[in-house]
């Protein structure tokens, strides 16, 4: 028997990057997945090809249940029936991932400078509303599945480097409140034994990433299947509560629980 079978997961910013590896890893332990995101067939963002019901195929393909539901998850009303949905088609949540985040879209208003005060305000908000805030949101909606089964894990998809401000100080503040935010989620769902905790990936090839000429033979990079494997080991631990509140590298989790990349390897954390 896989090791998810049965369990129910939700992938937010599923169709694509590390969500959409996240939830095909998901798929290939057995889990029912729900796929969520604004990129349905005909109508994608940021003129990319890729959906949410790819993605669910996908889940699928490998052995799972992919379920495509369209979602902004900066909308409350969307994230609201999202999560009516599945407390009428299975009355709980076992897992949730959020990976949702707008800061990457080609869409947003080019960068004169390097400095804070030289970025538009479109990157805050698609930073910290398409990103952190979505995060709340989303798990707002979902801890009422988990908590009146006292059982669930929630999995922040995070980004930093320690003691160095990471990309730009908009990004670095997102990831840094999203660390924060687990650790405090932690806390307060202790007494529901749901357990929250910060994941951080190296250097993906996303699609995005390879589109930018960057391959396996480059060296430093890492695929979004690592990071899926991660999350696969985290829901997959009975003890998973003595990570809850953390924020921990993939690279980290690989060497704890022993899983690679798809070559084999053990990438180490991007410095």
């Amino acid at each position: 028997m896989k090791p998810l079978q049965g369990k129910i997961a939700v992938v937010s910013g599923a169709s694509r990057g590390a969500g959409r590896g996240i939830a095909f890893q998901l798929g290939s332990s057995g889990a029912t997945v729900y796929v969520t995101g604004r990129s349905v067939k005909g109508s994608t963002t940021d003129n990319r090809p890729e959906t949410i019901e790819e993605t669910a195929d996908g889940v699928t393909s490998r052995g799972g249940k992919g379920i495509a539901i369209q979602c902004d998850h900066t909308s409350e009303n969307d994230v609201r029936n999202l999560f009516e949905q599945i407390e009428r088609e299975h009355g709980r949540i076992d897992i949730l991932v959020n990976s949702v985040f707008g800061g990457s879209e080609s869409s947003l208003p080019s960068v004169d400078g390097r400095h804070f005060w030289e970025r538009p305000l479109e990157h805050w908000d698609a930073m910290m509303v398409a990103g952190l805030q979505a995060y709340l949101l989303t798990t707002r909606y979902a801890v009422p599945l988990m908590a009146q089964h006292h059982k669930g894990l929630i999995v922040n998809i995070t980004f930093f480097i320690k003691d160095t401000i990471s990309s730009n100080l908009y990004y670095d503040l997102a990831m840094n409140a999203i660390n924060r935010m687990t650790l405090g989620m932690a806390k307060e769902l202790k007494d529901y034994n749901v357990s929250a905790v910060a994941v951080c990936p190296g250097w993906m090839r996303t699609e995005r990433v390879i589109d930018s000429g960057f391959g396996p033979e480059d060296g430093t990079t890492e695929t979004t299947a690592y990071v899926g494997r991660a999350v696969v080991a985290l829901a997959s631990d009975t003890t998973v509560s003595k990570f809850s509140g953390e924020t921990i590298m993939v690279a980290e989790l690989a060497r704890k629980y022993g899983f690679t990349d798809v070559d084999g390897t053990q990438p180490l954390p991007y410095e």
